[in-house]
């Protein structure tokens, strides 16, 4: 029975899909998914390989900036302890 009522559901809905492709409800289907990659086109948008790799360059930026102000912050901790004295060269600086 289970079967049976599979097999007429979907000898229904393959019915029903033949009568919509003929009908103008088909024609609005379209006209309405042309309008809205239309619309669509018109806005700003990016492919979702665009995006993944933005957010990786931006995770990369974010990692470095961390690490500067960790380097930034212990240079200032030694400079206001007077543990070191002014570098004589930039690389002095960050050692």
């Amino acid at each position: 029975m289970n079967d049976s009522f599979r097999q007429r559901n979907t000898a229904f809905f393959d019915q029903l899909g033949r009568l919509i492709e003929k009908s103008p409800l088909h024609d609005a289907q379209r006209n309405m998914r042309a309008l809205a990659q239309s619309a669509a086109g018109r806005l700003d948008l990016v492919t979702r390989e665009e995006f993944d790799a933005t957010q990786r360059m931006l995770l990369a930026a974010r990692q470095q900036i961390d690490t500067l102000e960790a380097q930034v912050r212990e240079l200032q901790a030694r400079l206001d302890s007077g543990a070191q004295s002014a570098p004589t060269s930039p690389e002095d600086a960050w050692r």
